[in-house]
Formats: C-alpha cells, structure tokens, sequence
C-alpha cells in the first residue's frame, strides 16, 4: 500500500481547470474522467473544477494555481459554455482563455486545452431556460469550439477534441452519453477518460 501511494505521488501532474463538466457534476467520484484517466495512470488529475465556474473565475484561480506550491507542469484549461449561458456571447470565453493559455506559455508551465462538448438545447435544465436560450447556445458553443481549435492551433498549443466524444458520424449529438443536456453521464465520462488517456500517451510520445 506505501508502495503504491508513493507510485503516486511521483506520477506526471496534471491539475484540470474548468467548471462541473471538469468537477464531475452528477457523477460519483469513482466515475468522473479524472479519476478514471488517473487509475489507468501513470497520470495524477487534480481536479480543480468549480461547478458554476467561467473563464473569468478559471483566469483567478489560474493565478492562485501559478503562484501556489508545488507549481504546476501542466494544466489543462476547459471552460467557457458558463460564460455564453451567463452572458449570451462567447467574447468573454475568447479573451480569458486566450490569457489564461498565453500567462502559462509565459511561467513555462505546459498548456492542454480541452475542446467544448456541445449541449442538447431541448433537455437543458427546465430552470435555466428563463434567462439562457439554449438553442442559442449551443450555436455560439459551436462557433467558440471552433475559435478555441484555431487558437491553440495557430500557437501550437495541443488539444484534446472532448466535443469528438459526443457527436456521432454524421455530426448529430449521442444524447445517450448525457446525464441533462448539459453534463456527460458515467459512460459519456468514461469515453472521456479514453479520449484523455490516449491524448496524454500521443504528447508524452513527441516529447
């Protein structure tokens, strides 16, 4: 057992910040992505998703993250549908992850930016839809999806296509990998965890 808990420690850190799709909301713990992708190891996740979170909240916490010891390696940054519900535009979400990528470039500390899932818009909790227009949304979602590809893209910085996960062939959401319209349920987080894991195995491969 000390053997094993000392394995652990000296795996590679990853510390996870976004919002509940990053917290797990809705699953147990044993079977959110995070812990999934850290039992098949030989990653350590920290979970520093806040349910409710934007990119603005990631960008402070982000600062408190740099700043706090141990430093970070590598952070995976995903985020941004709270900030399109909240404000009903994407702006926001595009200027604080493009910080929050470009302020860990700078601390030398690795950047992993998870692509946004996209939402089902007529199964979105029935209490939101006074003040968010879903089908809205999940346009603008698409649109900041694409944004956040191009950026990381036209700065080399590496991805992992979560929003893969939850389209089918023909680009139509796999309703049956949601918990709502807005949160993965176990299996949706356990082909997460799959997409993660191989992500993670292809980067370590080119250094």
């Amino acid at each position: 057992m000390a053997s094993a808990s000392r394995s652990s420690e000296k795996a590679p850190r990853l510390y996870c910040l976004g919002d509940s799709l990053t917290f797990g909301y809705g699953v147990s713990p044993a079977r959110r992505w995070l812990t999934l992708v850290t039992e098949a190891g030989p990653w350590r996740l920290m979970n520093r998703g806040l349910c409710g979170d934007t990119t603005g909240g990631m960008l402070v916490r982000l600062r408190e993250l740099l700043n706090g010891s141990p430093r970070p390696e590598q952070v995976l940054l995903f985020g941004g549908a709270n900030d399109i519900f909240y404000s009903g535009t994407d702006a926001g979400a595009r200027a604080n992850m493009g910080a929050m990528i470009h302020q860990l470039l700078t601390a030398g500390v690795r950047p992993l930016v998870g692509i946004p899932m996209p939402i089902v818009p007529d199964w979105s909790p029935e209490a939101w839809g006074a003040v968010v227009d879903f089908e809205a949304a999940q346009a603008l979602l698409g649109s900041y999806a694409d944004w956040t590809e191009a950026f990381c893209r036209a700065f080399g910085v590496p991805t992992v296509d979560f929003r893969s996960v939850f389209l089918d062939e023909s680009g139509q959401v796999r309703r049956e990998l949601y918990l709502d319209g807005l949160h993965p349920n176990p299996e949706g987080h356990r082909r997460m965890a799959e997409l993660l894991a191989k992500r993670l195995r292809e980067l370590e491969a080119v250094g």
